[in-house]
């Protein structure tokens, strides 16, 4: 059995540590960091609560893991991921680099706890296989993250158009992060590909960051 409140704690506690050390921006990223690693526990809770409240209802016998990896998960998992980043940005009201800023630390908190569980559950034995795994999945947590950050850098200031635009953000970071759970639950090529796809996204958010000179956003005055 993995008790992963008690994974939880130990990665949290020197962090509570270092925040009471650090400042400025170096004190935010490494809060909302631990925020992504309790957000990370809390989305496993809810999935496990939606799968039992869907069987309840539905009359089904089981919910195969493919279901609910692919339909379920993405959907819970980006929606709490984009949380913290919501509230951020009603309390603070900050700088379009600050919210993207946020997002990447709660989704590196999220891939970090994430990873650990799973090399706990698992175990670490194929070493080949748990180096793809992890940079496959913490890469895609964090391109998704850079998509929720960014995008919401850019529409939270929009009025009621932030709401429609942040739905349609979900959606797009959603269906990219079933995507690879579906691949990535195969064999084979097809699993490759999964592995793949983070990475050439990634590849990608880089290449605009250093044509762009490493400043995609203009800061408003």
């Amino acid at each position: 059995m993995i008790y992963m409140e008690n994974i939880a704690i130990c990665l949290v506690a020197p962090l509570l540590i270092a925040i009471f050390l650090l400042k400025g921006e170096t004190k935010r990223f490494i809060g909302y960091y631990g925020v992504g690693i309790l957000v990370c526990l809390l989305a496993a809770y809810i999935n496990s609560y939606v799968v039992t409240i869907i069987l309840s209802n539905s009359g089904q016998a089981t919910m195969t893991t493919e279901q609910s990896v692919v339909q379920l998960t993405p959907i819970v998992e980006e929606i709490m991921k984009t949380i913290p980043v919501f509230m951020y940005i009603a309390i603070a009201a900050p700088k379009r680099s600050s919210i993207i800023s946020v997002s990447l630390a709660v989704g590196l908190g999220f891939a970090t706890f994430e990873n650990i569980c799973y090399i706990t559950q698992v175990g670490a034995g194929d070493f080949l296989f748990t180096l793809i795994r992890g940079f496959s999945a913490g890469v895609m947590h964090t391109v998704c993250a850079a998509i929720i950050g960014y995008g919401l850098s850019v529409v939270y200031n929009r009025g009621r158009m932030v709401f429609p635009c942040a739905f349609a953000i979900l959606c797009v970071t959603s269906t990219f992060h079933g995507i690879y759970n579906l691949l990535v639950a195969r064999e084979g090529a097809i699993r490759i590909i999964g592995f793949v796809i983070p990475l050439v996204h990634a590849t990608a958010i880089l290449f605009v960051l250093m044509w762009n000179g490493g400043d995609t956003i203009t800061e408003k005055q």
